[in-house]
């Protein structure tokens, strides 16, 4: 179990008293104590096991609440979801945590395990199998490794670039404008990302198998027979009223109740 170190605090729970630093560890001791005593007690009482996770979960979620954010602390709501049979949310929390810590193996198998249990297993189109081998740096690193690298290769290149005006070597200008493309690449890279995650949020299925349908309402007709199992990863292209219109990683569109849904 990954403990959630805890670093950043956004604002206040909405309780009459603050989250102080000395009760957001206290919060985070008493959800861990939870957590181990549920994965200790599982099989001799699954029932008892089943409170303790809970417990830990609604820890955790507090803190969440209070305006903590960590890989860490998405991690262990991951682990909790998953222990409980919520298999749509456990991904939501690991998702979350990989947006967070994107290099984090132990995070990555735990994300993978979880996947290979949901059903019915969607795989991902051609063309965009292809995106993701060709833009691999990407899709494999958070934003803000990207804005490091950016204000890097920037520097690095614009400093070389003054130094070409001294020193004129070829090599010199070379890697400095490869550094300036490198960055203007980067930001192009982060700027994609942020405009498409705005206009077509990412989601994850957390409802009991919902059927995926042509129009909204459920009088409509269905555009795939098979129901949709917690954990189905989808992007959300509107909403109109109770209903969202989806895209499945295969390119299949349909529309779902909003409430089927959980945005990472």
């Amino acid at each position: 179990m990954l403990a959630a170190v805890l670093l950043v605090v956004a604002a206040p729970p909405l309780s009459a008293e603050p989250f102080s630093p000395a009760r957001q560890h206290e919060v985070l001791r008493d959800a861990l104590d939870a957590y181990d005593q549920a994965v200790g007690s599982a099989r001799q009482d699954p029932q008892r096991a089943a409170q303790l996770y809970r417990q830990a979960a609604a820890g955790f979620s507090a803190l969440v609440d209070a305006g903590v954010r960590n890989a860490a602390l998405e991690y262990n709501l991951g682990n909790v979801h998953f222990r409980l049979g919520e298999l749509g949310r456990a991904i939501v929390h690991y998702r979350r945590a990989q947006r967070l810590a994107p290099s984090d193996e132990r995070l990555a198998a735990n994300l993978r395990y979880a996947r290979d249990r949901v059903e019915p297993a969607i795989q991902p189109s051609g063309e965009s199998r292809l995106t993701r081998q060709l833009l691999f740096w990407h899709f494999n690193t958070s934003p803000a490794q990207r804005f490091v690298a950016l204000g890097a290769c920037a520097a690095a290149g614009w400093l070389l670039l003054t130094v070409w005006l001294w020193w004129r070597r070829r090599a010199v200008l070379v890697l400095g404008l490869l550094g300036v493309v490198l960055a203007l690449a980067t930001g192009v890279s982060i700027r994609w990302q942020m405009a498409d995650e705005a206009h077509y949020p990412h989601a994850v299925i957390v409802a009991d198998n919902p059927y995926l349908r042509l129009g909204r309402g459920e009088g409509s007709d269905l555009a795939l027979k098979q129901p949709l199992g917690p954990g189905v990863e989808l992007r959300i292209l509107q909403e109109r009223g109770d209903w969202i219109e989806v895209r499945l990683p295969n390119d299949q569109t349909g529309w779902l109740p909003a409430t089927a849904v959980e945005r990472v």
